[in-house]
């Protein structure tokens, strides 16, 4: 079941990772984008092979355990 309000909350969500803006929300967490440089990745074979930069996203959440309080 998708509502009206998810539907909605995906395209803002969406649009503002795309501008590269952090979406915070209250009581959940944090959605941000974090940028990864290239890099070399070394397997056990002995193959070795460049990561290219990304930008990927990342979620923190905020939610606590009621144990935590």
């Amino acid at each position: 079941m998708k509502s009206k309000f998810i539907k909605a909350f995906k395209e803002v969500l969406r649009d503002q990772i795309l501008d590269k803006n952090k979406v915070e929300i209250d009581g959940l967490g944090l959605f941000k984008v974090v940028h990864q440089k290239q890099h070399q990745k070394k397997y056990k074979s002995g193959r070795v092979v460049m990561v290219p930069p990304a930008d990927v996203v990342e979620f923190e959440s905020k939610v606590r355990s009621s144990n935590e309080d």
